[in-house]
């Protein structure tokens, strides 16, 4: 092969032969050139067709028009720039004046010796013709002359065409989506040209048969493309006008409409954003379907309720474990059917009773769908419903606050407390309970309400009597309500979390308060703890409420509340940290008050920190006793 490509790329040395090869080039100048003309024609022609199917919206007029138009311009092209061109004939001695034109130093000698060699023609010195021939030979060999008359052309060509290809792939690729489909869509001619189309409805049922009387519903996905609106366009009689019908997008992203009772036969398109969808025609037959479904709910027992009917039903959206009882009233009369649920199960509807209702029973236990199926006469099992859906409610757990006293407060080592908690639910309250511990010891609960009867709201309290606590003045008393409903599985609801502080005796508090105000700026230190403790008291809320409600969280949010709280604390921390050095400053004067709090705060300090390392591990439960030792300190 390379030999043979080294052999054409070498010039012949005979007469003929240097002819021959420029005649060569020159064909090949004239078919690179209209291999230029015709790409870039058929480059332009291809962006004009692509951008004309994207006003379309690639219709399939559209896209056999633009294959009809491309087609007929590549020919039109290929033959006039291409084919023409080259079919011209030229004599040898039109290619020696071509040569010598583009190369003046043969000085007309192979025009000359062409026209000497040719056949036919009489010389008087053979020897004389023989060296014309051979001297213009000579001339073209030593001047590269054969090899030189094209080569610029050809190589301009060339990368022109190189370039033209190269820009419209590049401008393919990287252009608009459109301009892809569209290079799919008229080249991929062994595709249906419906196949071919990128923007598509895709609709449903399509072509069917439908019940008489029977309700129908339409449902069109958009393929390649989206809408902010689709329409339904029905014609119920050949020679009628087609009435728009707006349709309404669902959950998933599909547009549905309802064609009601539908008697005759009827024919319909969606469209949406100039695409439109085939015609389709719905059939009407003489089969079963269901003209009404009547309804009625059996609740579970816990909630109390009385059965609920209704008489026109459908959708379905009731509490979980509630019985459904449904009959249904065909269009005609029907041996039997199911009702379909959830796609694979089934529930077989009983015989007809009197007035021609067939009934079932089944248990909503899950979300899901359920339609009709009757038996039509041929004793085929036939759709007679639209799908209808099935939503289970969830029921709330029961709401718990505090009426009194409905926030932190605090008390002396020898009051009475009394505590009213309330709770409110829909189906009812089964038990209400005062959770209550000292410095976040072992709880210890009181059972305020036992569910004897079924109330939908319970207030109830209770009084803790501080003495028998045995708490002493900085502890802290912690305290919160937990009620259950009547569910089946006995939801359980939690209030907030409050605190009870205990105080010293007032005569010891105003002793206190003399001694810190003849410290020198001691009530200042005071004070500062104080608030520390309000802090200390509000983190261990949240860490309350983040344990409380951790199944409702997912892991990343457990963990994102927790480091929250964390950080908190970690600022506390290092705020008592600096008044703790602030106070062992040589720049503060000491006194008795001081130098208890200076003693305490350390160990205030190591609470924080374990309760830190808690939160770092997600396990709030394991950080609270650490921060009620904390707050325990600090009121001290």
């Amino acid at each position: 092969m390379l030999d043979y490509l080294r052999q054409r790329s070498t010039p012949p040395t005979d007469l003929l032969g240097i002819i021959a090869y420029v005649r060569g080039r020159w064909r090949m100048k004239l078919a690179v050139r209209g291999a230029v003309t015709i790409l870039f024609i058929a480059v332009a022609v291809f962006f004009a067709a692509a951008s004309g199917l994207q006003w379309a919206r690639f219709s399939v007029p559209s896209i056999i028009a633009a294959r009809v138009l491309l087609a007929a311009v590549l020919a039109a092209s290929a033959y006039w720039f291409l084919v023409r061109p080259l079919r011209r004939r030229v004599t040898d001695e039109q290619v020696a004046l071509y040569l010598e034109e583009h190369e003046p130093s043969l000085q007309a000698t192979l025009v000359s010796a062409v026209e000497a060699s040719r056949a036919g023609r009489e010389w008087e010195s053979t020897a004389l013709v023989r060296r014309l021939v051979e001297q213009a030979v000579e001339q073209c060999l030593s001047a590269d002359a054969a090899r030189r008359v094209e080569r610029l052309p050809i190589r301009r060509f060339g990368v022109a065409l190189t370039a033209v290809a190269v820009a419209a792939v590049l401008t393919v690729l990287l252009g608009p989506a459109f301009l892809r489909s569209a290079l799919s869509a008229i080249l991929l001619i062994q595709r249906d040209v419906e196949a071919a189309a990128p923007y598509r409805i895709q609709v449903t049922p399509g072509n069917a048969d439908v019940p008489k009387g029977a309700d129908q519903t339409i449902s069109a996905r958009l393929v390649g493309f989206d809408a902010a609106d689709a329409t339904l366009m029905v014609r119920k009689n050949p020679t009628a006008a087609f009435e728009a019908m707006p349709l309404l997008r669902s959950e998933g992203g599909d547009y549905e409409g309802l064609l009601f009772d539908v008697v005759a036969p009827l024919e319909y398109f969606v469209q949406a954003e100039g695409v439109q969808s085939p015609t389709y025609t719905l059939k009407v037959v003489d089969i079963p379907y269901a003209q009404r479904i009547e309804l009625e709910y059996v609740f579970p027992a816990y909630t109390g309720l009385e059965p609920q009917k209704i008489e026109d039903g459908g959708d379905i959206a009731v509490l979980k474990g509630t019985q459904v009882r449904l009959r249904v009233f065909p269009t005609m009369k029907t041996p039997g059917g199911s009702v379909a649920l959830h796609e694979k199960e089934s529930v077989a509807l009983g015989a007809p009773d009197a007035d021609g209702a067939l009934g079932a029973t089944f248990r909503a236990d899950r979300d899901g769908f359920y339609h009709i199926e009757l038996t039509a006469p041929s004793g085929a099992k036939v759709a007679a419903s639209p799908k209808y859906s099935i939503d289970i409610l969830t029921d709330q757990p029961p709401t718990v606050s505090f009426a009194r006293p409905g926030r932190d407060t605090s008390a002396s080592a020898i009051e009475e407390v009394f505590l009213e908690a309330n709770a409110e639910d829909d189906f009812g309250v089964r038990d209400l309970e005062l959770v209550y511990s000292v410095n976040g010891g072992a709880e210890k609960t009181v059972k305020l309400f036992g569910g004897g009867k079924r109330l939908a709201e319970v207030t109830a309290g209770h009084t803790l009597y501080m003495e028998e606590l045995g708490v002493q003045p900085g502890d802290a008393v912690s305290y919160y309500a937990r009620a259950l409903d009547n569910s089946g599985s006995g939801q359980p609801a939690t209030s907030d979390l409050y605190f009870l502080r205990v105080r010293p005796f007032k005569q010891d508090f105003k002793q206190a308060m003399s001694q810190a105000g003849g410290g020198g700026g001691g009530g200042g230190g005071g004070s500062e703890v104080d608030a520390l403790s309000e802090q200390q008291r509000q983190i261990i809320a949240a860490t309350f409420n983040v344990q409380r409600d951790r199944k409702t969280f997912t892991p990343a949010k457990l963990r994102e509340n927790s480091t929250v709280v964390g950080l908190s604390q970690s600022r506390l921390r290092e705020q008592v940290e600096g008044l703790l050095t602030r106070m062992n400053s040589q720049l503060v004067q000491q006194d008795p008050a001081f130098a208890k709090i200076a003693q305490l705060l350390p160990q205030a300090v190591t609470a924080m920190q374990e309760a830190e390392a808690q939160l770092a591990k997600v396990a709030p439960d394991a950080a609270l006793p650490s921060e009620h030792k904390a707050l325990q300190i600090l009121q001290k």
